[in-house]
């Protein structure tokens, strides 16, 4: 993927916070994700089609990290994404 390019979560995933933890339903697939807090709030942020560049500013600045380490992080994590099949296109960081 291309680091301009926008990011979403696939059309049809619920995304719902309950008890302090983030519940990501799919439900043509009958599959239910728990997501921790960091992982709820970048699934809640793909709803703006941010780009990898403006999804990683926008982390290190509300859980005040550096700009690498979350990048390095998101990277991971948007990798996991799409091998589970939740992103809207597949994510290649």
């Amino acid at each position: 993927m291309i680091i301009s390019d926008k990011i979403k979560r696939k059309p049809g995933l619920d995304l719902t916070q309950m008890d302090g933890e983030w519940i990501l339903l799919d439900a043509d697939l009958c599959v239910v994700t728990r997501l921790n807090e960091t992982g709820g709030r970048i699934v809640e942020l793909l709803d703006q089609e941010l780009t990898p560049g403006e999804l990683a500013e926008r982390l290190a600045s509300e859980y005040e990290i550096t700009l690498e380490q979350a990048q390095a992080d998101l990277k991971r994590y948007l990798s996991t994404l799409s091998e589970a099949g939740l992103l809207d296109k597949r994510y290649e960081g």
